[in-house]
Order: structure tokens, then C-alpha cells, then sequence
């Protein structure tokens, strides 16, 4: 079976003869092309803005904790309480006994909860729990002055390194809203930007269809495509570029999950496209009538309109041609 691209699917959409005249010409680099590898670029850019800003987040949470806690170690060298290290004690063994109980209701928690929300609260609960340990003991001991500024001294330079990330956090925190007012995307995790190089193509084998959308955002109500065209606006969505934004959402089906919804970008205004079965059934009816025509060979033009013709970049070879 012979794949179909969700391109040509928006060409015979528009024009079946326009789309079968465009299977003999060589490929070309467009003015549009290049738009869309400005635009794939931006959204590669916002891409890696996005994760360095979650990373460098991450950083300075575990840098400020860090050096909270080495303060806190500092302090208990430096001032003796037996009454705090048997509070301390007591405290430790509390936190001990939650993280074993969450440890024993893993299953079940981890069933509602996401897995690294649990690793993380197991971790938290196990640091503090040793951290409390630490005080019921230097608690108890004699004060070591010493040790205690040490501790002071290296908790300042933890502070100084987590102020670092801060400020990189900052500015990945700017660039990243920039791109994203730039782009006028939904809020979401971009999970697959169009490259030729590095993107992998999504195929569905049972329709026997293929593309990469533009953009695919994982946003809360599931995974979007986004379909972004340059050029003129039209007063609507086009119906060429609803089915191939609908071959997308049905790639999306195959290969992740289905999707709530599509979304066709033109310039700043955006629409969004439902996914639905009758959408996908107009969608099929379409593939169908392609490979009836490359079985056949025969295809004509699917309209009257002058206006069409004039604006088609094959009507110098049409036959049909109205204009």
C-alpha cells in the first residue's frame, strides 16, 4: 500500500487535478518553506528554553535547600540544647514512620499520584527525617565552634550558587515568554517540532497515511497539533487545511493519543478544529478517492471557480484550467 502525506492530502482537498499535476514536479524551496523553518527554529528555541528554565528551577530549589539545611547543621554545632536533640529525636522518628507508611502504600498511591511526585516525596521525607536525626545528635554535644562556622561559611557559598541559577532562571524565564508571545502558542510541553533532520515521521498503518504537523503541544486536555500557515489570511479556515490538520489529529490517534482538538494558525489568528468522527469520516472518504485515483489515473478538477484557477501555481499545465 502506497503511504499518502498529509500534504498531499490538503492539495487534493483544494483541487484533486491541482494535487495529481503536483506528483511530477520536483521538489522546490518555497518562500513558505523557508517561513515554516523560521517558525520550527522559534519553536525548537522555545523548546529548549522551556526545559533549561524547568532544570535551572530545579537547581536552585535543591542549591537554597542545601544550604538551609548546611545553615541549620552549623547552628546546632555551635549551640548545645539537650531538650531540642530529644525533640529532634522525636520528630525524626515521626517523619520516619510517614515515609515508611507512603513506602507501604506505594501501589496504591502511585495509581493516583504520578511516580515522580512520589519519588520526590520519598526523597523530601528522607532527607528531612536524616536532617532531624543530625540535630537530635550535634543537639546533644558539646558546641564546636569551629566546625559551626565552617558550616555557616559553606552555606553562604550554597546560597551565593543558588542566587546563580536564580538569575539564569530569570533570563531562560524572559526569553521563554518572549518566544512563546512570538508564536502565540497554548499553554503546553512542545513534545514534537517539525525537521526534516530530526523529527521522526508519524505513520498510520491501518489508514496508510504520514506527516509531521508543525508543532505537537501536550497541554492539559491532551496532545494538540498545530498546523501553521504563512501568507494571506482567509476570512475562515480552509477546508484543504482542516483535512490536513485532520490527518494530523488522526496521527496523533495512532501514535500517542487522541486528540481533543486541532489547532490551524494563520499568522496571529488561530482556530481551533474539533476532532470528531465526522470529521475523521470526511478525512477517509478523501484517502479513499486518492487511491481510487492512483489505481485509475483519472482526476479532474473539483470546482468552478475562476478565482481558484488564477491563484493555482499549476494552471500554466492544467487541462481544466478556468482562467
Amino acid at each position: 500500500m502506497e503511504y499518502i502525506s498529509a500534504g498531499d492530502i490538503e492539495k487534493y482537498s483544494y483541487c484533486p487535478l491541482s494535487w495529481w499535476l503536483s506528483r511530477k514536479e520536483r521538489h522546490k524551496e518555497s518562500a513558505g518553506v523557508k517561513k515554516h523553518r523560521e517558525i520550527s527554529e522559534k519553536a525548537r528555541e522555545y523548546q529548549k528554553s522551556a526545559t533549561e528554565k524547568k532544570k535551572f528551577e530545579n537547581v536552585v530549589l535543591y542549591y537554597s535547600f542545601a544550604a538551609t539545611v548546611i545553615a541549620l547543621v552549623g547552628i546546632s554545632f555551635i549551640y548545645s540544647s539537650p531538650v531540642l536533640s530529644r525533640v529532634f529525636i522525636v520528630v525524626s522518628l515521626l517523619w520516619l514512620l510517614v515515609a515508611i507508611y507512603i513506602l507501604w502504600r506505594y501501589e496504591k498511591y502511585a495509581l493516583i499520584w504520578n511516580r515522580k511526585i512520589m519519588e520526590r516525596m520519598m526523597v523530601v521525607f528522607s532527607l528531612v527525617a536524616t536532617v532531624f536525626s543530625i540535630f537530635a545528635v550535634t543537639f546533644f554535644l558539646p558546641p564546636a565552634y569551629m566546625l559551626g562556622y565552617a558550616l555557616e561559611i559553606a552555606s553562604l557559598i550554597w546560597l551565593i550558587v543558588a542566587t546563580y541559577f536564580l538569575n539564569l532562571t530569570l533570563r531562560n524565564e524572559l526569553k521563554y515568554n518572549e518566544i512563546k508571545k512570538e508564536l502565540q502558542l497554548p499553554d503546553g510541553e512542545i513534545v514534537y517540532v517539525d525537521d526534516l533532520e530530526k523529527s521522526p515521521i508519524l505513520k498510520s498503518e491501518k489508514y496508510g497515511i504520514w506527516g509531521r504537523p508543525d508543532l505537537l503541544i501536550k497541554t492539559k486536555s491532551g496532545y494538540v497539533p498545530v498546523e501553521i500557515k504563512t501568507g494571506r489570511i482567509p476570512k475562515g479556515p480552509l477546508f484543504s487545511h482542516i483535512m490536513q490538520l485532520t490527518a494530523y489529529m488522526l496521527l496523533v490517534e495512532e501514535n500517542y493519543e487522541t486528540p481533543p482538538y486541532g489547532i490551524l494558525k494563520y499568522g496571529p489568528v488561530i482556530y481551533k478544529i474539533d476532532y470528531d468522527e465526522d470529521l475523521k469520516k470526511i478525512l477517509l472518504s478523501k484517502i479513499k478517492e486518492m487511491r481510487v485515483a492512483i489505481m485509475t489515473g483519472e482526476v479532474h478538477r473539483n470546482h468552478h471557480r475562476p478565482g481558484k484557477c488564477a491563484h493555482c501555481s499549476r494552471r500554466d499545465i492544467c487541462p481544466e484550467r478556468l482562467s
